[in-house]
């Protein structure tokens, strides 16, 4: 049966989203749509690329196996592995040959990464940003030998769902080791690692990264630089 959504609910669900509806002829039904989409997220429905959205990192479960299953077997910590790709040029590509070209080279994109790295998650962080996580329970560890092999294929898998004859993009890699020292539990994962992800993109792109990138975060309640009482 049906659920009829009173004046209230609807008045509040406009103004959650006032600037994505301010324009649509249906606002409550574009507010409720908006809404759907981003609990999908949340609960890691693949978006259009193929890839998870960060909601999925930051709000949802994604890392709640990986912490209930390897936790306790890293004494030393909780560590995960990440390989930032980022296609360069992404606005020439979409102005040569369309966005549908465009759109589908993003979906090749992220085929080829998961085809690369078996058993790791691959999440969008931005448009055409995406973060490949080799995760505890892949069995995958990152190096800086990844990276040439890993721009060549996605150069040549990026290229063959172009229309023929097109220039295969150019990519930004960012590699990042990242070891979280006695996480307390699962929620805090998401969030720690999402903003070590735009760190290390951010160095990479600056220039500054010096290759792969190693960080390790205490969260034993230990203050750096004082000691014991």
């Amino acid at each position: 049966m049906p659920y009829a959504i009173d004046e209230a609910m609807a008045t509040a669900l406009v103004t959650l989203y006032s600037r994505l509806v301010q324009r649509s002829p249906e606002p409550v039904k574009v507010a409720l749509q908006r809404l759907l989409d981003e609990e999908h997220a949340r609960r890691g429905v693949p978006d259009a690329t193929g890839a998870l959205n960060p909601l999925a990192l930051t709000q949802g479960t994604l890392l709640k196996e990986e912490f209930d299953l390897s936790t306790h077997a890293h004494h030393s910590g909780w560590t995960v592995g990440a390989l930032i790709a980022d296609v360069k040029g992404m606005i020439h590509v979409n102005a040569r040959h369309g966005f549908p070209a465009g759109d589908a080279m993003l979906r090749a994109v992220v085929e080829s990464l998961r085809a690369q790295f078996p058993g790791a998650k691959v999440v969008r962080l931005q448009g055409d940003n995406f973060a490949v996580l080799l995760v505890p329970t892949s069995g995958l560890a990152v190096t800086e030998g990844l990276r040439e092999p890993t721009r060549s294929r996605l150069a040549a898998d990026a290229r063959a769902a172009l229309p023929a004859g097109a220039e295969a993009p150019d990519f930004t890699l960012a590699l990042l080791e990242l070891t979280i020292e006695q996480p307390t539990h699962w929620q805090v994962l998401g969030p720690l690692v999402w903003g070590e992800l735009e760190r290390a993109y951010t160095l990479e792109r600056m220039g500054n990264a010096g290759g792969l990138q190693h960080r390790r975060l205490q969260l034993g309640g230990f203050v750096p630089g004082r000691s014991e009482p």
